[in-house]
């Protein structure tokens, strides 16, 4: 035993363990821990057999091959402060870790702002996700306190650490809920446009023609892949203003019944949505690959626990980071429609990764940013 959380997720880390510690907002935070490293893998036909686990999605996903973390152990932490096992009969693995990619500065984000600006005038694209890297200084062993920290500072987000053999050690708190599902009911978020949380109004009606029309792309295509796919009694709520840390979004809410369909089919047609890609999808998808200088690895993607007989809730991982060897990868990103303006695109992404940095200033061992993230 040991004296807390904190001790805990940092033994865990140490060793290697194969581990989520998370919490869904509302709710008490969870630990699942897996009694051996290796990830286990199924088929997109096969998810209907899945219970307890916590799926990881990347953004480039293979439904062939969807990976989870299985909940060999699970516990509720009510209280952080109290003695958590150490499971020291559980296995553990180094991992290698592999940085995204190349960080971009102001002048050519910028630049490919534009480039999207310019697909768009053509008619080519509607909407596309362009996103970009902030590498800052972090000790690892300064992880578990950035998470409990996070955990208080973002009430109403869904907050992970997980670490895996195959994808490192990663940090989220994520504002989106992908869907949730309990027997035949299932709820998608439609979430895009972004501003200072001091800086909207309450009112959606009041954001700009150019936000209401971004978070509208993403609500469309997502009612749109529901009804294609047979869904019934599909009801639409929003689109409403939800605060998200220092930040502000605008998200409609859409309730289904799933008409016989499977949630692995509506799961895999969503993904990815508008809300971090594009439309049109493939379009979007493929240009947004041709620009970006890292690998989105499970940025963008999803994640969270898993039940096919049970409650399912998962979550687009967005304001989120890697852990790397001293450092960390924050991943950020804009939805580029007509009349974005690339400077104020930029400012968008610098606001949504103050969302960590302020955090990491505020660790007992100070760590700095890059001069590209201010």
């Amino acid at each position: 035993m040991n004296s807390g959380l904190q001790a805990a997720l940092a033994n865990y880390l140490e060793r290697g363990l194969t581990f989520a510690c998370f919490r869904r907002p509302g709710k008490p935070i969870e630990l699942w821990v897996q009694r051996t490293p290796e990830l286990d893998s199924v088929d997109r036909s096969l998810l209907y057999e899945l219970n307890e686990v916590f799926l990881l999605a990347p953004f480039e996903l293979d439904p062939t091959r969807i990976q989870f973390i299985r909940a060999d152990k699970d516990l509720v932490i009510v209280d952080p402060q109290a003695d958590c096992d150490l499971f020291p009969e559980f296995e553990g693995t180094r991992t290698t870790v592999t940085e995204p990619g190349t960080d971009v500065d102001q002048r050519n984000f910028e630049y490919a702002v534009s480039n999207a600006l310019d697909a768009i005038d053509k008619g080519l694209l509607e909407k596309v996700v362009i996103s970009r890297t902030v590498t800052t200084p972090l000790d690892a062993e300064s992880v578990p306190a950035l998470f409990l920290t996070s955990l208080d500072l973002y009430s109403q987000a869904f907050v992970a650490l997980v670490h895996t053999p195959d994808h490192g050690t990663w940090i989220g708190a994520s504002p989106e809920r992908f869907m949730s599902a309990l027997e035949d009911t299932v709820r998608v978020d439609a979430m895009a446009a972004t501003r200072r949380a001091d800086d909207a109004p309450n009112d959606p009606d009041e954001w700009s023609v150019k936000e209401r029309h971004e978070q509208a792309l993403v609500t469309t295509g997502i009612l749109g892949t529901m009804i294609n796919l047979g869904l019934r009694e599909t009801h639409t709520y929003g689109p409403e203003v939800i605060g998200a840390g220092n930040l502000a979004h605008l998200r409609t809410t859409i309730q289904a019944d799933l008409g016989g369909r499977s949630l692995a089919d509506l799961v895999l047609a969503l993904h990815p949505t508008a809300a971090v890609c594009g439309t049109p999808r493939k379009a979007a998808h493929e240009h947004l690959l041709s620009i970006e200088q890292h690998k989105r690895q499970l940025y963008s993607g999803f994640w969270g626990p898993w039940s096919a007989d049970g409650e399912t809730e998962l979550f687009v991982n967005l304001r989120c980071m890697k852990i790397n060897n001293g450092s960390a990868t924050l991943f950020t990103g804009a939805g580029i429609v007509k009349n974005s303006d690339p400077r104020n695109e930029w400012e968008e992404t610098a606001n949504k990764a103050q969302t960590w940095l302020k955090l990491l200033e505020a660790l007992p061992r100070p760590v700095s940013s890059h001069a590209d993230a201010n």
